[in-house]
């Protein structure tokens, strides 16, 4: 019978559940730290929790963010899961585990339990800028034919680069090819002092990670698409808001929540016919995804609303998105080969932590500013409260 160290921090129902399953499986739970494996249930993971004891430990926590599991594998050998995890995710980790099957960067190798794209490529960078000695640096990511930056600290601009701009840096050696099979994005360094060899060791170890994440981004990229626009649809938004929330809180920075509606779409359809209003749509959509910043994300929430949510933005920040955006549209009737189309749009503004303590509570917000808008003669921007 297989025997498992059971250290419990933080009482939990997850815990209760976790260890009846256990048992269930045959295993023998041990109460307190001991040689082998260990289970560790707490809020997060702490590395001062990690007990003398132990050869390798699985977390079972309620959050936890990458820098927190690189921090606590990188003392101990182990696995980390999240409490809203399926059980059966913990057996299999607890196999891995038993075959230290953890590869040679293990903390990397089941961080695709806990981490998205970004979060991978931040600890991909910040380890390629301590090896190398660099003074910063940046990961740009291929979409068809362009490179866009997803992070970065400031050593490079966000400009885009086509691909033959982004081969020209490589062949230079003033970028690094990232998965070269696929070239899925490039690294950049600010004055590395050590060779190539030294700090482009580990994404051997990476490279299947970032592919399998790349993969499943791109997957799920194809289902939140809007049919119509180049814009993302609302069950995108609604995947994606929460985290960008924790996100905000997690810096204390601000995240602002822009809602757009075309004023009188109805009446388009009418005069004018349904393909009419769906160019209208479209050309809206395309105006405000020029006038986006790279990081901000356009959504077309249902019908004729869209919104655009900016993180690290104020609601004051979003207030002049919206009246630049309300502006090229009036400046820019839609040509309907002889006819010209004027657009007007209304649109409402919210902020946390400013306006709502939540995504749900930002969606409202920015919601009721928007009807206030039009309630109040359309063609204008609120911002709430």
């Amino acid at each position: 019978m297989p025997r498992i160290h059971w250290l419990e921090v933080h009482p939990s129902p997850a815990g209760d559940a976790l260890r009846a399953a256990l048992a269930g499986w045959g295993d023998e739970v041990i109460s307190g730290p001991g040689p082998g494996s260990l289970v560790l249930v707490a809020e997060h993971p702490d590395a001062r929790l990690i007990p003398p004891e132990g050869h390798e430990i699985l977390w079972w926590v309620e959050q936890a963010d990458p820098e927190e599991v690189s921090a606590v594998l990188n003392l101990r050998p182990g696995w980390v899961l999240l409490q809203n995890r399926p059980l059966e995710a913990v057996r299999e980790a607890l196999l891995h585990l038993r075959q230290r099957d953890l590869g040679s960067e293990g903390w990397l190798r089941q961080m695709m339990h806990l981490a998205s794209m970004d979060d991978l490529l931040r600890l991909a960078l910040a380890r390629a800028i301590r090896l190398s000695g660099a003074s910063g640096g940046a990961i740009w990511l291929r979409r068809e034919d362009i490179f866009y930056q997803r992070v970065g600290d400031g050593a490079f601009t966000e400009a885009p680069l086509a691909r033959l701009e982004a081969a020209e840096l490589v062949r230079r050696g003033e970028a690094f090819l990232l998965a070269p099979s696929e070239q899925l994005g490039i690294l950049r360094l600010a004055g590395p002092k050590e060779t190539p060899e030294r700090f482009l060791r580990g994404f051997d170890d990476m490279e299947p990670l970032l592919l399998n994440a790349w993969q499943l981004e791109e997957s799920r990229a194809l289902s939140f698409k809007d049919d119509l626009t180049v814009a993302q649809n609302r069950r995108c938004l609604e995947a994606e808001l929460p985290q960008a929330v924790r996100s905000a809180a997690a810096k204390a920075e601000p995240l602002a929540l822009l809602f757009l509606d075309v004023d009188d779409l109805k009446r388009v359809n009418t005069s004018h016919g349904h393909p009419v209003g769906s160019f209208l749509l479209e050309s809206v959509a395309h105006t405000a995804q020029r006038l986006c910043r790279a990081h901000d994300r356009l959504y077309r929430y249902g019908g004729d609303e869209f919104c655009i949510l900016m993180p690290g933005t104020t609601a004051q920040g979003a207030q002049k998105l919206g009246v630049r955006l309300l502006q090229v549209v009036q400046e820019h009737p839609l040509d309907l080969g002889g006819e010209h189309l004027a657009i007007s749009l209304s649109a409402g503004v919210a902020a946390y932590p400013e306006h709502a303590d939540g995504a749900g509570h930002l969606i409202e917000q920015a919601d009721h500013a928007l009807l206030r808008a039009k309630r109040e003669g359309k063609g204008r921007v609120v911002v709430a409260g």
